[in-house]
């Protein structure tokens, strides 16, 4: 091993741990909108749909910014564009804590805040961590956005208390400063590797933009993994991510106990991630992909009859969790062998942004049909068939690998 490539990976592992951080605390942040909308609906007088609309806001601004963000950072690392997003964040969450209007909300949270999530999110640091590692690279990146699911956990669950004991208001403010300290963090420590070091900007051999899109606009496995990634964003960051604590409290639970079964969610999800990462390598990934898609599709039957138990709650969190980010690891992972790696950042970037278009309509959906019905029931049956339509989409992906050249990944 020569020295540089030592270099880069203790380099990668601190990007790793940083990342980890990083998206537990901004994925964290972006699920308190099902905590405080009750408390906006109460206290703010916000209908559901308008309650909504920041949070699609900022699922629309990571649909477009996520593709810009991914092909600025193959052109010129990671650093400035994630400690540029955790400070959008900060203004965006911060100036939110000061929200008497709804437009206030949908500027700061929805549009300031949403350049941030764009900037820094799972896609993003897939292709971020993944140029310091040529061994070990799939462990590395499974266990950076885990942060994003099973590192929630601690974050959420503080994020409930907060709430219920200082209120929304100053919670958001203090979920600000953190977002200011990890910025300063990214900045000092969130080193390049070797080549970015030397002025070689891993995008500068992959051609110009609009060559580069041309590809993946013609690409058949790139446009089955986008129409089924869009479909995926409606039924995760579209409606369980904003509307299942406020489902879980229509059914008679508390804010604490509905936060508590996001929470094993998030833990399901972490487990999922570093499973699937591993299976991707073993297994048939299109097959594997729509498996997991069918699944999700049964699992939102569950979610209709928590009402029942409060551990049938739990237990669709768990098996939800573990199907819900595994999906993005066995993507990536086709993405890798189908169009490879020196413009990982614009591919996973524009598939995120899929899914983030896909999570708007969602959440805008959700909205409408609580105003109409007041109820969240029609939301889980119009998720089942969607799911199961991204299966579909998932299964016609063409397998590359033989089981000869599985079997020599794996022990890569």
């Amino acid at each position: 091993m020569t020295a540089g490539v030592q270099s880069d990976s203790h380099r990668g592992w601190i990007i790793v741990a940083i990342s980890f951080i990083a998206l537990a605390s901004t994925f964290g942040a972006r699920s308190s909108v099902g905590m405080v909308l009750p408390s906006w609906r109460t206290e703010l007088g916000w209908t559901g749909s308008e309650s909504a609309t920041g949070a699609v806001l900022v699922l629309v601004m990571m649909a477009i910014g996520s593709p810009v963000a991914g092909n600025f950072m193959d052109q010129y690392g990671a650093r400035r564009i994630f400690s540029g997003g955790l400070v959008a964040l900060a203004l965006g969450i911060g100036g939110t804590a000061f929200a008497t209007q709804p437009f206030h909300y949908y500027i700061l949270f929805g549009l300031i805040g949403g350049i941030g999530w764009a900037s820094v999110s799972i896609p993003l640091v897939t292709a971020a961590v993944s140029r310091y590692f040529t061994r070990m690279r799939g462990l590395a990146v499974g266990i950076a956005v885990s942060g994003a699911s099973g590192g929630q956990l601690p974050v959420l669950s503080a994020l409930g208390i907060l709430i219920a004991t200082v209120g929304w208001r100053d919670t958001y403010l203090i979920l600000a400063a953190v977002m200011l300290a990890l910025a300063a963090l990214v900045a000092l420590r969130f080193r390049p590797p070797e080549d970015e070091s030397a002025g070689q900007a891993p995008g500068n051999k992959t051609g110009s933009l609009y060559e580069r899109l041309g590809f993946l606009f013609v690409n058949r496995t790139f446009l089955l993994l986008l129409a089924a990634f869009f479909l995926c964003g409606f039924t995760t960051a579209g409606i369980i991510d904003v509307y299942f604590i406020p489902y879980a409290i229509t059914c008679g639970y508390s804010l604490v106990e509905g936060s508590a079964a996001y929470g094993v969610h998030g833990i399901g999800n972490l487990v999922g991630v570093i499973f699937f990462s591993w299976l991707a390598d073993h297994a048939h990934r299109p097959r594997l992909l729509a498996g997991m898609f069918f699944l999700r599709a049964a699992s939102f039957g569950l979610l209709l009859l928590i009402a029942v138990d409060i551990r049938l709650m739990f237990v669709f969190a768990a098996v939800f969790g573990v199907l819900n980010f595994a999906t993005f690891p066995v993507i990536a992972n086709i993405v890798v062998t189908h169009i490879g790696i020196r413009i990982l950042g614009l591919t996973l970037g524009l598939l995120f942004g899929g899914h983030s278009l896909g999570a708007a309509i969602g959440v805008a959906s959700g909205g409408w049909i609580f105003d109409l019905t007041a109820r969240y029931d029609w939301i889980w049956w119009m998720a089942i068939p969607l799911a199961a339509l991204a299966g579909v989409f998932a299964i016609l992906v063409h397998e590359t690998r033989t089981p000869r050249t599985m079997a020599r990944a794996a022990a890569a």
